[in-house]
C-alpha cells in the first residue's frame, strides 16, 4: 500500500482524510479510512442471531473487537477497545434490534500518530455505510500540547514524541455532547478547556467529511442501479 507523503499542515488543522467504501465483501458494510499516513479499516456485521449467553432483553447486543496490525492485541490495545465500544454504544440505537447481535471489527493498518481517534472514525462510518441504526454519528479529534507548550491538532507519530500532555475527546453529530474524554500527562484546567474547544471546532470538519463522502457513495450507488435498470431495456431493444 502506497501511504501519503507527510505533508506541512498548519497546528491547528486536521491532516488529509481519505475513505473507501466497501473494501470487504464478507460484511454488511466497511470502511478504509486513512488520517495524515494512519489507516484503519473497520467493518460491521449485523443484526444477526445472538448466543444465548449474550441475549439482551432491552436490546441488542454489541461486540467489538481490535487487531493491532501485528501480532496479538496486549492491555493498550484492549485499552483501545473498550474505548471504542464504550462510544459505540452511547451512540447505537440498541432497542431497535431487540435479541440481536451487532459486531463491530477495527483492525489496524498503519499508525503514524493519532490511532485512537482514527480507529474511533472508521468505526463511525462503517456503522454508517453498514445500516446499523445510530442516534447519532460522532467524531474523535486527538491533540498533544508539545514540549514548547504549543498546541497541536492532530498530529503524526514525531510529534507525539515530544509532547506534555496528550487529549483525546469525541463528540456527537447532534448536540455535541462528549461522548469520550482521555487525557495523559500534566496541563492546566484553561489548557483542557482551549484543547476541548479546538477538538470541537475540528470535528466539524469530520462531520462534514462524513456528509460528503456518503453522498459520494449513494450518488454512485443510485448511478450503478439506474445502469443496471437500463440494461434488459437496452437488451430487449
Amino acid at each position: 500500500m502506497n501511504l501519503p507523503e507527510k505533508m506541512d499542515v498548519p497546528k491547528d488543522q486536521l491532516r488529509q482524510m481519505n475513505c473507501e467504501f466497501n473494501p470487504l465483501s464478507r460484511c454488511d458494510g466497511s470502511v478504509m479510512y486513512t488520517q495524515g499516513a494512519t489507516v484503519v479499516i473497520a467493518a460491521v456485521l449485523g443484526p444477526i442471531e445472538v448466543k444465548t449467553q449474550n441475549l439482551s432483553i432491552d436490546g441488542s447486543y454489541l461486540e467489538c473487537n481490535y487487531r493491532p496490525k501485528a501480532g496479538l492485541p496486549q492491555v493498550k490495545e484492549r485499552i483501545r477497545e473498550a474505548t471504542i465500544r464504550d462510544v459505540l454504544e452511547l451512540a447505537l440505537l440498541a432497542e431497535a434490534h431487540p435479541h440481536a447481535k451487532m459486531s463491530v471489527q477495527v483492525q489496524e493498518l498503519e499508525d503514524r500518530g493519532s490511532i485512537d481517534a482514527c480507529a474511533v472514525n472508521s468505526a463511525c462510518l462503517a456503522m454508517l455505510i453498514g445500516g446499523l441504526p445510530l442516534k447519532f454519528s460522532f467524531a474523535a479529534v486527538h491533540c498533544i500540547i508539545n514540549d514548547q507548550g504549543d498546541y497541536v491538532l492532530d498530529p503524526d507519530q514525531s510529534e507525539t514524541f515530544h509532547q506534555r500532555a496528550s487529549f483525546t475527546f469525541a463528540f456527537d453529530s447532534v448536540d455535541g455532547d462528549l461522548l469520550l474524554v482521555q487525557t495523559k500527562g500534566s496541563f492546566k484546567i484553561a489548557q483542557f478547556n482551549d484543547i476541548e474547544c479546538l477538538c470541537r471546532a475540528a470535528s466539524a470538519q469530520i462531520f462534514q467529511f462524513y456528509r460528503s463522502q456518503i453522498a459520494k457513495y449513494h450518488g454512485r450507488s443510485e448511478a450503478i442501479a439506474e445502469k443496471v435498470k437500463e440494461q434488459p431495456e437496452a437488451m430487449e431493444a
